[in-house]
């Protein structure tokens, strides 16, 4: 049984669709500024959480909600000395396609908001999280998870379309995908500036204007995110560091703790449980 005053993080994953959960329960611990490549589905249960998101504070309460688009930033941390306790899914952007395609007028829904107070969709995430352990019916699972997102995304997925890209937009797209393709490389700031054909000012000006992050932060984001993936097929953190720049695994346990919430070796059991 999980003690409610303690601070713990349970986390598993379906090996056949890829969905992750956790359920966490934190009261000193804080969340460094992340994103996810997922979309990030959550409720609280009990307590309060602040985070920053879209250069607001907004603050939980039980039957809150919190939708994260992929690639959004924010962090987390307890509101009181209470502490607070939560439930998250993180579905990747092909999983939510393959649920929505001809069901939703948007099979990648935008999320208009990261939070809301909303007991009927928080009681849609608890059951979804429930039905999706790993081990369940697959038909209720898929059930749960396709009543969620036709719910979300009817409710909030009305985010406004982005407008038409510039010459300096789809340059900064290009850096972006740059850094994406090959997140272990160790590049310049000059090299992403010819890329871009923009002068390093300029481009870590109008790449943090776009994705909240300078191209250095960002590309120590994909990193996490690439760490997660060689974790979870089985590589050693001492590897994975090797592997993706980390000056030693120290430092990447140091800065997956911070994003995640527990460390690459915790994460990896987890994942190689499932």
């Amino acid at each position: 049984m999980l003690s409610p005053e303690k601070e713990w993080a349970v986390y598993d994953a379906d090996p056949g669709t890829g969905i992750e959960r956790l359920h966490a329960r934190f009261t000193r611990y804080a969340y460094d500024r992340h994103a996810h490549e997922t979309y990030s589905i959550g409720m609280t249960e009990m307590g309060s959480q602040t985070f920053t998101c879209r250069g607001i504070s907004h603050a939980t309460c039980p039957g809150a909600i919190f939708l994260f688009n992929p690639t959004e930033l924010h962090d987390g941390r307890a509101t009181t000395a209470q502490g607070f306790a939560y439930r998250m899914l993180y579905l990747d952007t092909a999983t939510v396609r393959g649920f929505l395609a001809g069901e939703s007028r948007d099979p990648e829904p935008q999320f208009d908001r990261p939070m809301a107070i909303d007991p009927e969709s928080a009681r849609l995430i608890s059951d979804a999280y429930d039905a999706a352990a790993p081990g369940s019916l697959a038909l209720e699972r898929d059930e749960a998870i396709l009543r969620l997102l036709l719910h979300l995304a009817g409710r909030y997925g009305g985010a406004a379309l982005p407008a038409p890209l510039g010459r300096a937009d789809r340059a900064i797209l290009i850096v972006r995908d740059r850094l994406r393709d090959a997140p272990e490389d160790e590049v310049t700031l000059q090299d992403l500036a010819d890329l871009a054909g923009l002068s390093r000012f300029h481009l870590t000006r109008l790449f943090q204007r776009r994705f909240g992050l300078a191209p250095s932060a960002y590309l120590r984001l994909l990193r996490l995110e690439r760490a997660k993936r060689q974790l979870a097929s089985g590589d050693t953190p001492a590897g994975v560091a090797a592997a993706l720049g980390f000056a030693d695994q120290a430092h990447l346990t140091r800065r997956f703790k911070a994003a995640y919430g527990m460390t690459p070796g915790r994460y990896r059991a987890s994942r190689l449980r499932c």
